[in-house]
């Protein structure tokens, strides 16, 4: 990284330690929202950008994270602090087992089979009344206990509580790609053909790929309960899975920033576009199509961009 990056990233992390004590209820809440979705949209650019799938059941492994935690609180009077680690075991051990079964498909049928899986998780949540309560979904969900003497019962403790998740998840991300395991994982994902001729062992290193992206979206899934209160089966539907992917490529995969800048992007804009809900959809959707073609590396390679541009400017005009 370089002290450029490192000037940016140590700003970044001042701005959103401080935005929170500037800002009103509903701003913090919003805020809170933005940082769990990027946690999301990390999980899903770990997916895409390392293991080079297109998984559309990534919402499975939220839930599975979500509820896990929830029902061992809920049922079973855990601490969250007990619960979350089971609840994280319990989606690494589904990720690898889908992974046995499904990585070794191409294409359309790993999406199909992923997305499938997903359907399966929810129809099982919504029909497991004696343990999910069905339809009606898990309620009250208290914030996490206290911990070495932190509580969490505020709007603004918890944000920070989130935002900590999410730089670890940054910072942990960072070291990965920079090490033996990434590099292999990305060899993988451009040429697993030529990755296999080499001796790199490919469904080693693609299940890990998806356990990792699924340990991630785990963590999401943990804060999600007790942010919200209550669970539903109805928010781990196809459409959360395309949300984190469009978070994701909107923001920009190759960028640690992307996913952060994809679910501000997604949390922000219908908020700024809420004077017409009538057309908000469209102009939703018509301004993901600008995007995608005038900005196809993501928010964060437009910003790349532009400072190549006026670095070149500037050095021009010297």
């Amino acid at each position: 990284m370089s002290i450029l990056e490192r000037i940016w990233s140590a700003l970044f992390t001042v701005a959103m330690l401080i935005a929170p004590l500037l800002l009103g209820d509903y701003q913090a809440y919003l805020l809170t929202l933005t940082v769990i979705w990027a946690i999301l949209a990390l999980s899903m650019a770990i997916v895409l950008g390392l293991a080079g799938q297109i998984n559309l059941g990534q919402a499975a492994f939220v839930a599975i994270g979500a509820y896990t935690s929830s029902v061992l609180r809920l049922r079973y009077g855990l601490d969250f602090w007990l619960a979350a680690p089971i609840a994280l075991v319990a989606v690494i051990v589904v990720a690898a087992l889908m992974g046995l079964l499904t990585l070794r498909l191409r294409g359309p049928f790993f999406i199909l089979v992923m997305l499938a899986f997903a359907e399966i998780v929810r129809l099982l949540i919504a029909n497991w009344q004696d343990v999910t309560n069905g339809p009606l979904g898990l309620r009250d969900i208290a914030p996490p206990e206290p911990l070495l003497g932190l509580h969490f019962e505020t709007k603004i403790a918890f944000y920070y509580l989130s935002l900590a998740v999410l730089l670890s998840c940054l910072i942990g991300l960072s070291r990965l790609k920079r090490s033996n395991i990434g590099r292999l994982l990305i060899a993988v994902r451009e040429d697993d053909v030529l990755a296999e001729f080499v001796g790199i062992p490919i469904m080693r290193n693609k299940i890990l790929g998806l356990c990792i992206g699924a340990f991630v979206a785990g963590l999401g899934g943990l804060l999600l309960g007790p942010f919200l209160t209550i669970l539903a089966p109805s928010q781990f539907t196809l459409f959360a899975s395309v949300d984190m992917i469009v978070m994701a490529v909107v923001g920009g995969i190759a960028t640690l920033a992307g996913p952060l800048l994809g679910a501000a992007f997604l949390v922000y804009v219908p908020e700024l576009l809420s004077f017409s809900s009538d057309y908000r959809p469209a102009m939703m959707g018509a301004l993901l199509i600008l995007m995608t073609l005038f900005a196809p590396r993501g928010l964060a390679g437009l910003a790349l961009d532009l400072r190549t541009a006026l670095t070149r400017r500037e050095q021009h005009d010297e």
